[in-house]
């Protein structure tokens, strides 16, 4: 005879633990791996700016990776050295509402803070912490720290709590790199994951990061020297 009670538990523990499954997202240091690989990126847009985008699924995230990725002549030392001059970024992409600032140092990794508003009426401002490591010479990688990385830190709570008006944007990671191609031509690529979060619908999401990977990416090649920029 079946029993029916047994069936029901046995349906609702896993339906549970598929929730769990679904709903468990993987850390920022698993994202930033993932953008390393080289494969699993697909070609979805050749730009007029001759910007290549590509985006990557990563398992069991909600959005996808982008990256952007362009062959330039440029000195690929004084783009490296623009990506880590934080203080910067609102000069760079030209939005002097945006708020960037380096708070140390620590074991070799950089660690600043972002904050950004939301050009869609009554959405809040976003604004992060982020550790940044320049890797190599031409490469250098970045992380978002989550709450449990701010922990009791007086600074970071501090600069938080005079930004309690913001969403705080935990899950993120970036990669930049230049290969040389011959004596004048290097290709720069940007990998990218953030997850706005709040309210924002994956469009949004999506639309927003699409966006900001762009203005970064043409204001720090600009800096640097690349005179092929179009609008």
């Amino acid at each position: 005879m079946i029993n029916h009670v047994t069936i029901l538990k046995n349906l609702i523990l896993l339906l549970f633990c598929s929730y769990l499954l679904s709903s468990k997202n993987i850390s920022n240091e698993q994202i930033l791996n993932h953008l390393k690989e080289e494969k699993n990126w697909i070609l979805i847009e050749q730009r007029k700016d001759k910007i290549n985008v590509f985006e990557m699924d990563i398992p069991q995230m909600n959005l996808n990776a982008l990256k952007v990725e362009k062959i330039v002549e440029i000195d690929p030392y004084k783009a490296i050295d623009i990506v880590m001059n934080i203080g910067n970024y609102p000069e760079v992409m030209e939005n002097n509402t945006m708020t960037s600032f380096i708070i140390g140092e620590k074991n070799g990794e950089i660690y600043a803070y972002n904050k950004f508003p939301i050009p869609i009426p009554f959405v809040s401002a976003r604004h992060y912490f982020f550790k940044i490591k320049k890797i190599s010479d031409f490469e250098l990688n970045w992380t978002l720290l989550e709450d449990s990385e701010i922990g009791s830190s007086n600074t970071l709570n501090k600069i938080l709590n005079e930004n309690n008006d913001a969403v705080y944007v935990e899950r993120g990671a970036g990669l930049w790199r230049i290969d040389s191609l011959s004596e004048n031509l290097n290709k720069v690529s940007y990998s990218l994951y953030m997850d706005s979060g709040g309210s924002l619908s994956d469009y949004l999401n999506d639309f927003i990061t699409s966006q900001s990977i762009i203005m970064l990416f043409n204001g720090i090649l600009k800096k640097a020297g690349d005179n092929s920029y179009v609008d």
